[in-house]
């Protein structure tokens, strides 16, 4: 089950951090946020983003 974190430092200054997300999940996850929040100053990739994510067609074997 993915999880999206919301920081907010005493300056103001908002981190998003999504765990358990794969490839462009993580984006989808957090895109009304930063719309809400106004622009996104940085946004590091974790390495789940470059992994594909299973699905059910992928684990059926032939």
């Amino acid at each position: 089950m993915s999880q999206v974190k919301v920081k907010i430092s005493r300056t103001g200054q908002v981190t998003i951090e999504v765990l358990n997300a794969q490839g462009m999940q993580c984006r989808t996850l957090t895109k009304v946020l930063e719309q809400a929040l106004g622009e996104t100053v940085k946004g590091d990739l974790k390495p789940e983003y470059f992994e594909v994510a299973q699905t059910a067609h992928d684990t059926l074997q032939h």
